[in-house]
């Protein structure tokens, strides 16, 4: 094709190398949601884990204690039975002694049993929430991979489909600016084309000399001495 077309052949490819960018970074993105509602779907399984532990553990607090106070209970059953064969006053005032000990610290566990029991219903109140979380999450990361398998096809099948726009136009490009062309696209993407804006390079802004402007002006590319982009006029007819 003519040189003073080039151009026009790059401000097309540019913005469908733009559209290859997008549509790649849409397909990019799905995996990306998966993994962060998986994660979240972890840590609601693992906070659900520890509430179990967390009830496990209670409840032996409590099975623990009922079986401190059977063996006390059962301690002082055998102290009365002594002290009702006590031999004399002193023996029978010491067993007596002991028994009050016992009791008074029996009252005391039994005031433990009944909090370790209310920390155990205060645990166990906390499960329908804990499972609803978990099931939520999980709802939502079946749901969510459903829907970004649905849309990967069809950005899929977009993505061949621009390509093949973008081959068709590459091959419209004459040897030297596909050079230039190729050089940018492989290092930078699409960000390695950039119009020209007032007379200043679109993508760093810097201005541009009198020479660079008259060639973009006549319909050619050229490239940014500042960062390297290749440069065209957006506003060239087709």
């Amino acid at each position: 094709m003519a040189v003073a077309t080039a151009a026009v052949v790059i401000r097309t490819l540019h913005r469908i190398q733009r559209q290859l960018t997008d549509l790649r970074g849409r397909l990019a993105a799905g995996p990306r949601q998966i993994a962060a509602q998986t994660g979240r779907l972890t840590a609601a399984e693992s906070a659900r884990t520890q509430l179990a532990e967390s009830l496990r553990l209670a409840r032996k607090k409590v099975d623990d204690k009922q079986l401190q106070l059977r063996s006390s209970e059962a301690k002082i059953t055998d102290l009365e039975a002594k002290r009702n064969t006590a031999k004399t006053n002193r023996e029978y005032q010491l067993l007596g002694e002991q028994i009050d000990a016992d009791r008074a610290a029996i009252r005391v566990l039994e005031d433990e049993i009944l909090e370790a029991l209310e920390g155990v219903d205060a645990i166990t109140a906390e499960q329908p929430a804990a499972d609803k979380q978990v099931n939520e999450a999980s709802a939502t990361l079946d749901s969510l991979k459903q829907r970004i398998s649905d849309e990967a096809a069809q950005l899929e099948q977009d993505v061949a489909h621009v390509t093949k726009q973008l081959e068709q136009a590459e091959a419209d490009l004459t040897d030297d600016v596909r050079e230039l062309y190729h050089r940018v696209v492989k290092h930078k993407g699409e960000d390695g084309m950039a119009t020209s804006e007032s007379g200043c390079c679109g993508g760093c802004h810097q201005q541009l000399t009198g020479k660079l402007l008259s060639q973009l002006l006549a319909g050619n590319v050229a490239m940014c001495r500042s960062c390297g982009r290749l440069l065209y006029e957006p506003d060239l007819p087709s």
